[in-house]
């Protein structure tokens, strides 16, 4: 009972920032991480841990044998985001790293393999912008996934960034190992600051795509379409909703117009730390239900 007292104050302190989940760039559910890390910070979350079960159509509810986890440290930052898989015929757990700079800023996803470890490693620059990002591969020199401590590292390749500006168009362009353009990214905002559009052309080849931003009247993102060179229609979409507080509730993806994938996200009405992940594959109708335990810093 304390404990809820607590968080509940915790809670109405940071109300302004009541969204566990951060879904501003559409980064839900991808290897960016897309926690709130004033929120996670706010109610001393340390972990949320889930057990996961399916459901097959007319089928009864199974235990998968699998966990998901997300780990935070106590300024809110997610740290560690694992799967584990430990069925009989097959035992495996695939983890990602992350580490951050004085700006919290990402400098390191670490992420586990049949291979072992590889990496992005990232500088930005004083405006905080992305400069350059490394790819390597690395060999662990504890036995344990869990505990990476580097033994070996080898880069693959570099990519930089340059940067330019035209009214509300961002421009990006991207730099290979060698140094020269291969790509360029445009980021159009509409008056009120929000990206409606993104652009990206490789230089070689000319081919070009693009993303649609769309917002609701309350300016969280609504939906996010994708598009390949001069398609009218989307070949990609995802949608969200959102409860009171800005938390985001479901997530649909289309493909080719067609829904494939339904997602809800359920809440502890008390703190609003996410509970439960029920998702459907409207192809298979395999039913995914991810239930989530929290821990908390003393």
């Amino acid at each position: 009972m304390i404990r809820l007292i607590l968080l509940f104050l915790s809670f109405i302190s940071f109300s302004s920032s009541a969204q566990m989940i951060n879904n501003g760039m559409a980064n839900l559910f991808t290897e960016t991480p897309f926690f709130n890390e004033k929120y996670v910070r706010s109610v001393n979350l340390k972990s949320i841990t889930g057990t996961i079960s399916t459901k097959k159509e007319l089928g009864a509810i199974k235990s998968s044998e699998k966990k998901e986890a997300y780990i935070f440290n106590k300024k809110g930052n997610l740290i560690i985001h694992y799967l584990a898989n430990n069925t009989k015929s097959k035992k495996d757990t695939v983890f990602t790293f992350y580490e951050y700079n004085k700006e919290n800023k990402n400098v390191v996803m670490r992420v586990s393999d049949s291979y072992g470890f590889y990496s992005y490693t990232k500088n930005y620059d004083s405006s905080s912008r992305l400069l350059n990002q490394v790819y390597s591969r690395e060999k662990n020199a504890s036995k344990s996934k869990m505990n990476f401590k580097l033994e070996e590292k080898y880069v693959i390749f570099e990519e930089s960034y340059q940067y330019s500006s035209k009214d509300s168009v961002h421009i990006v362009t991207t730099l290979n190992s060698n140094g020269r353009p291969y790509k360029v990214e445009k980021k159009f905002y509409n008056p009120l600051g929000y990206l409606t559009k993104s652009t990206t052309k490789l230089l070689i080849s000319n081919k070009t795509k693009y993303e649609l931003y769309h917002y609701n009247d309350r300016g969280f993102l609504k939906s996010k379409q994708y598009f390949k060179e001069a398609i009218k229609f989307p070949v990609k979409e995802i949608k969200y909703d959102y409860d009171e507080w800005g938390n985001v509730t479901f997530m649909d993806e289309y493909k080719n117009n067609e829904r494939i994938i339904h997602k809800e996200l359920l809440y502890e009405p008390s703190t609003l730390i996410l509970k439960t992940i029920l998702s459907q594959d409207l192809v298979s109708n395999l039913i995914t239900i991810t239930k989530f335990k929290a821990k908390f810093y003393n």
